[in-house]
C-alpha cells in the first residue's frame, strides 16, 4: 500500500470554493486503449486554511501481489505497482483558479494495507497507521518522494458509469460459534461484498474473517466452491489490532462472494461486537418490478435479482465467490434483456460495448473475456504445468489460422462465445432505448465482427465454440462441453443471429446496400443450416434436443413451412424429459424466448416450477439466494453466477404480460399468456418514455387487467377469448364489446384473443362471461 500527501495553498478565507478531482489508474494496453477518469466532487471537504491531500492505492485490476501467479490465469498484471493521477481544480466566487497535480513532489509510505488482492483478501495492521498523515500540517518525516511514472497511452475520458459503492448492509439472521475464538455468521442473502466489524482487544491481537456461500452438515463453513475451484479465491481478510477502546474496520481492496463468514480471533480477549455484511456494485436504479400470485417464481426472480447485482462491478464479473471476475463475453449476450427489465443499466452496457470496440482487433475478432485480464499463449500439446505464456503483443502478431496447437487468451477459438455480445447487446440496447445512436457508434465494429465470422465459416458453417455450456447430465451434473447439441448447430445459429442483427442495424443507421447484403447472407446462412441440419420429414434438427431445435426457432431460421412440426418435436422432447429443461447457458435462453411463441406456454411454466433437478426451484429448495452456476449446485462451482438466470424475459413479456412492440417503447404489447394457469401477475418497467404496467387478476372465469401507458407510447392489449364461448369486454365500467358484436372500433379478434388498440393513460378492462 502506498499513501500520498500533499498541502494545497489556502484560499482566502471568505472565498466560497467550488472544486472537484480526478484519479486515474494506467489502463490495459489494447488495440484502442482508453484511460478513464472518476470525478469527484469535494467542495464539502474542502476548507478555509491549509488543507491536505491524501490518497490510499490498492492493486485492483492494474497490480498485484506476488502470490498472484504467473498469468494468464488468473490475471496477468499490467504493471508492478499501483499508480494513480489525481488533479484538482479550485474555482473561488472571485474567478480565481487553482490546480493542484500530484507529481514527485508529493512524498509516500507503506500504511497499514499489508496485502491485498481483488479475489484473495486484504490483510491490514491497524497498529502501522500515522494518525493524521491525510490533514494539513503532517509532518512526514521518513517519508519518500512519490515515483513518477510514464503516462498511459490513450486519451483521458470520463468514465460516465455509475459509481461501484456500498449498497446496502446487511446484518447476521444467525450466529454459530463452533468453538472458542470462532465463530460462523450467516447473512442469510449470498452477496458480493465484503464485512465490517466493530471490535476490541489487545494490540497485536488478529481477527481472520473467511468468507463462502455455504456451510456442511455441522454448521462449519464449506468453501469448496471458492478454494477448491479452478481459479480458486482465498476470500480472507485479516484486521490486526492496535489495542484502542473500541476500532471498526471494513476492507477497501477485496470484494468476496459469500453468505457465510467465519470469524476467527486469535486471542480470548478480543470482543466481537459487532459484524455486517456490505452489500458492494455499481450504483444502478431498479428498472422494473415483477409479482406472481406463484410464490415459486416470486422467489426465482428474487434470486435473480441478486446474482445480477452481483456482477455488476463497472463491467458484467462473472463468478462472485473465485478468482474468475472477469468479463466473459457470451452469455451477457443472450441475457442482456433480463438485465433491462430488472435495471436502469444503458450507461453500464454502454461503457462494456466502448470497452469490446477497444479490444476487437482489426480482422474483427473480440475477445473472450473484457476487459483483457487474461493475456497470454497456451501451447495446448504441453500439460498444464509446463505451459509457457508470451507476449500479447507478440501473441497477436502471430494469431495463426489453425487453433488447434496454440490458444491465445483472451483471443480463443470461441467465436460463438466472443463474437456475440458485442452485436447483441447494440441492438437490444436500441430496441430497449430507441436511441439510434448506439447503433451509428457501434455499427462498424458489428460489420467488422460479422466479417470475420464469414472468414471462419466453410461453406457458411461454423465448427468452433464452446457450445451450449452446463448442460445438466443424467448423474446431477453439468458439462462444461455439451453432449446433446452439436456446437456446429449452435454457432452457425449464432452466426445466423448477429448477421442478422447486422443487417437490421444497418437499415436503421442509413447502410441501405449494407441491410441488402447482410439479409442476403443471412438468408444463405440460413439455407446452409437447414440443408446441414434439418430434418425435413421428422421436424428434427440434428439430434433433436431441446437446444436443437429451440435455438433455429429463436433465431427465424426454421423455414414457415416446417415452423409447427419443429415446435411439436420441441415440445415433445420437452415432455419425454419429464417435463424439465436439458439445456445449458443457450439453450435456456432460446426456450424462454420460444415457448410462448408457438403455443406452448404452460411448457415453460411447467419448466420454470419444477423443483427438481435441473431446475431454479430446486435451486431454491435447497436455500439458494441466487442462481448457481451448474442447475444441481456442483460443490466446487459458483454460488453465484448469471449464466443461468435467464428467466425474466419469460416473467415480464409472457406471465405479467408486458412487452416491446417497436423500439424504445413506443408501440407496447400486453399479452399475458397463463392467465389460466395463475390468479395474478403484475409488471411495472421504467421506459425511456415513462412508467408502463400491467396488473391483471382471473378469478370465476373473468379476467380483470390494469394497463398503463406512457403519455407517447399506444398499446395493443392482447386478452384470451375462445370464439366459442360468449364473453362481454368492458372498459373503465362500460360496454365496448360483446359476443357477435362487429366492426367495434378498437377491437378486433384474432385467432382466440381480442386485441384493443389504446393511447396513452391508464386502462382498465374486463373481460367475463356474458351476461344474459
Amino acid at each position: 500500500m502506498s499513501a500520498t500527501a500533499s498541502s494545497i495553498p489556502p484560499p482566502p478565507a471568505t472565498t466560497t470554493i467550488r472544486s472537484c478531482a480526478t484519479a486515474t489508474a494506467s489502463p490495459p494496453a489494447s488495440p484502442t486503449p482508453r484511460v478513464l477518469a472518476s470525478t469527484y466532487d469535494i467542495t464539502g471537504q474542502v476548507n478555509a486554511g491549509a488543507n491536505a491531500v491524501g490518497l490510499i492505492l490498492g492493486h485492483g485490476w492494474y497490480s498485484a501481489e506476488p502470490d498472484n501467479g504467473p498469468g494468464p490465469f488468473p490475471r496477468t498484471p499490467w504493471g508492478d505497482r499501483p499508480a494513480a493521477l489525481l488533479r484538482i481544480e479550485i474555482e473561488t466566487a472571485e474567478g480565481q483558479r487553482v490546480t493542484v497535480v500530484s507529481d514527485g513532489t508529493w512524498r509516500t509510505s507503506a500504511g497499514p494495507v499489508v496485502y491485498n488482492d481483488y479475489s484473495h483478501g486484504e490483510h491490514y495492521d491497524a497498529r502501522k497507521e500515522a494518525p493524521g498523515w491525510d490533514r494539513a500540517g503532517f509532518a512526514a518525516a521518513g517519508w519518500s518522494p512519490a515515483a513518477e511514472v510514464r503516462a498511459p497511452a490513450g486519451r483521458v475520458r470520463a468514465q460516465l458509469l455509475e459509481p461501484v459503492r456500498v449498497i446496502e448492509t446487511l446484518s447476521p439472521v444467525a450466529t454459530t460459534r463452533a468453538d472458542e475464538g470462532r465463530q460462523v455468521v450467516d447473512f442469510g442473502q449470498h452477496v458480493s461484498g465484503w464485512t465490517a466489524i466493530r471490535v476490541t482487544g489487545p494490540a497485536g491481537a488478529r481477527v481472520e474473517l473467511r468468507h463462502a456461500g455455504e456451510v456442511d452438515a455441522d454448521g462449519n463453513l464449506d468453501d469448496d466452491a471458492n478454494t477448491q475451484s479452478w481459479l480458486a479465491a482465498r476470500q480472507t481478510d485479516v484486521y490486526t489490532l492496535k489495542g484502542a477502546a473500541e476500532e471498526i474496520w471494513e476492507p477497501r481492496f477485496t470484494l468476496h462472494g459469500f453468505r457465510h463468514v467465519e470469524v476467527t480471533a486469535s486471542s480470548p480477549e478480543v470482543e466481537l461486537h459487532e459484524v455486517r455484511a456490505r452489500v458492494v456494485h455499481s450504483d444502478l436504479e431498479p428498472a422494473g418490478t415483477f409479482a406472481c400470485s406463484d410464490d415459486l417464481l416470486n422467489r426465482i426472480h428474487r434470486n435473480v435479482l441478486w446474482t445480477f447485482r452481483a456482477s455488476f462491478q463497472g463491467f458484467p464479473q462473472d463468478a462472485a465467490d473465485r478468482a474468475e471476475r472477469v468479463g466473459w463475453v457470451g452469455d451477457p449476450g443472450w441475457s442482456v434483456e433480463d438485465y433491462l427489465y430488472d435495471f436502469e443499466a444503458r450507461a453500464f452496457w454502454l461503457k462494456w460495448l466502448d470497452d469490446l470496440a477497444g479490444t476487437q482487433l482489426p480482422d474483427g475478432r473480440f475477445p473472450t473475456i473484457c476487459p483483457l485480464q487474461w493475456r497470454g499463449k497456451v501451447e495446448m500439446q504441453e500439460a498444464l504445468d509446463s505451459q509457457e505464456y508470451g507476449d500479447l503483443e507478440k501473441a497477436r502478431e502471430e494469431l495463426p489460422d489453425d487453433w488447434s496447437a496454440v490458444i491465445y487468451w483472451p483471443y480463443a477459438p470461441l467465436p460463438d462465445f466472443a463474437m456475440t455480445s458485442y452485436p447483441s447487446i447494440a441492438w437490444n440496447l436500441y430496441r430497449f432505448y430507441g436511441d439510434r445512436s448506439i447503433l451509428e457508434r457501434h455499427y462498424p465494429g458489428m460489420r467488422r465482427g460479422v466479417e470475420f465470422l464469414r472468414t471462419r465459416a466453410k461453406d457458411l458453417i461454423l465448427s468452433e465454440g464452446l457450445g451450449d455450456h452446463m448442460e445438466p447430465q443424467p448423474d446431477g451434473t453439468c458439462s462444461l462441453s455439451p453432449n446433446r447439441t452439436p456446437v456446429e448447430l449452435t454457432s452457425t445459429a449464432w452466426f445466423h443471429a448477429v448477421t442478422t442483427m447486422v443487417a437490421d442495424a444497418a437499415a436503421v443507421v442509413g447502410e441501405d446496400a449494407d441491410a441488402a447484403r447482410y439479409r442476403e447472407l443471412a438468408e444463405a446462412i440460413r439455407t446452409a443450416f437447414n440443408d446441414r441440419f434439418l430434418d425435413p420429414a421428422t421436424g428434427r434438427y440434428a439430434t433433436g434436443s431441446q437446444t436443437a431445435q429451440a435455438m433455429p426457432l429463436w433465431f427465424g431460421i426454421v423455414p414457415d413451412e416446417h415452423r409447427d412440426r419443429v415446435g411439436r418435436v420441441l415440445v415433445e422432447r420437452i415432455e419425454s424429459d419429464g417435463g424439465h429443461l436439458s439445456t445449458g447457458t443457450m439453450g435456456t435462453a432460446a426456450l424462454q424466448n420460444v415457448l410462448t411463441g408457438i403455443g406452448a406456454a404452460d411448457a415453460m411454466y411447467g419448466i420454470a416450477t419444477k423443483t427438481t433437478f435441473p431446475s431454479w426451484g430446486q435451486q431454491v429448495e435447497r436455500g439458494a439466494t441466487t442462481i448457481w452456476e451448474t442447475w444441481g449446485g456442483d460443490p466446487t462451482f459458483s454460488r453465484n453466477m448469471k449464466l443461468m438466470a435467464m428467466i425474466e424475459k419469460f416473467l415480464f413479456n409472457d406471465v405479467a404480460g408486458l412487452a416491446p412492440a417497436e423500439p424504445g417503447w413506443r408501440r407496447i404489447r400486453v399479452r399475458p399468456a397463463l392467465t389460466h394457469r395463475l390468479e395474478r401477475a403484475s409488471a411495472r418497467l421504467r421506459t425511456v418514455r415513462g412508467d408502463a404496467s400491467v396488473d391483471w387478476h382471473a378469478a370465476d372465469g373473468a379476467l380483470d387487467i390494469v394497463v398503463r401507458v406512457p403519455a407517447t407510447s399506444e398499446a395493443e392489449i392482447w386478452l384470451p377469448a375462445s370464439a366459442a364461448a360468449p364473453a362481454e369486454l368492458t372498459k373503465d365500467g362500460r360496454t365496448m364489446w360483446r359476443s357477435g358484436a362487429n366492426g367495434v372500433e378498437g377491437v378486433r379478434r384474432s385467432g382466440e384473443h381480442l386485441v384493443i388498440e389504446v393511447g396513452g393513460g391508464s386502462h382498465r378492462l374486463r373481460l367475463a362471461p356474458a351476461r344474459d
